[in-house]
């Protein structure tokens, strides 16, 4: 027998024991316990002034116009139908601009915050003119286009706004944005999120959709869309082109008639 052989043999058991075999070792190979919780509550706190909201018709949030009860229905209806089908991420867009895709987007991201047990998460992902911010009444804290490419952390970005619905705003245009939603940052930087938060919803309030190819190139990072036609604006050759464009990528869960003739319209 070689020397070799005899000093490996005559080692104590102890010194050729496994790693694994020590607890401490395998607990510090164990992934930290994340709470989304605590995440939720360390985000900064931005305060929404009645007078802002309801200068832009930010009815869901002051409840003092009947068209509030509009958008009540459309979340619930919404809400079902995510529910069933397991979906968590809305894109909301419009065939051409002016047919108020913001306006709805915010108005059910608000009627979503009356309601305790629904996390929200908002982001204005219109980054050739990003208007979240103004409609809000708040300052954005930073470029929608740097957080996307994994500059800024989430906690860094994000604004409460509600105990439960928090805002990623942009506080400067970007023109290529189709470019940024379609890296792979991009879709890391949205699974970070969703894993920091575990938002119940997560709304993206998105460009239109006949105009660039923004939409369509995003659309793989959302479960469903939500489509805003503008009455007196859209026609029906944009909303069926619409339609048919985004449907071949994603479920389109509806079209909501905005700026229609009644009492209750915008």
């Amino acid at each position: 027998m070689s020397t070799d052989q005899t000093h490996e043999t005559d080692l104590p058991e102890e010194e050729v024991a496994e790693p694994s075999s020590d607890a401490s070792y395998e607990e510090a190979r164990l992934p930290v316990v994340h709470d989304p919780d605590v995440f939720w509550e360390g985000l900064t706190v931005a305060a929404l002034k009645d007078a802002d909201l309801e200068k832009n018709f930010i009815v869901s949030a002051t409840r003092s116009h009947p068209a509030h009860a509009a958008f009540d229905m459309l979340r619930t209806r919404l809400l079902q139908a995510l529910n069933e089908h397991g979906w968590s991420r809305v894109a909301v867009t419009a065939p051409t601009r002016g047919c108020g895709s913001s306006f709805v987007t915010t108005n059910l991201a608000m009627a979503f915050s009356r309601l305790d047990s629904v996390r929200t998460v908002l982001l204005d992902m219109d980054l050739r003119s990003p208007s979240l911010a103004e409609t809000l009444g708040l300052s954005a804290k930073d470029s929608m286009a740097d957080y996307l490419s994994g500059v800024i952390a989430p906690e860094n970005f994000l604004q409460r706004v509600q105990p439960n619905l928090a805002v990623a705003l942009n506080d400067s245009s970007s023109e290529n944005s189709a470019e940024l939603f379609q890296n792979d940052i991009a879709a890391e930087v949205l699974e970070e999120l969703e894993e920091a938060l575990c938002p119940d919803l997560m709304l993206f309030d998105m460009p239109p959709a006949l105009e660039f190819d923004d939409v369509l190139g995003f659309l793989p990072n959302v479960d469903a869309v939500l489509v805003v036609a503008g009455g007196g604006i859209s026609t029906a050759e944009d909303i069926t082109k619409v339609e048919q464009i985004l449907s071949e990528v994603k479920p389109i869960l509806g079209v909501m008639l905005n700026k229609a003739d009644g009492p209750v319209s915008y």
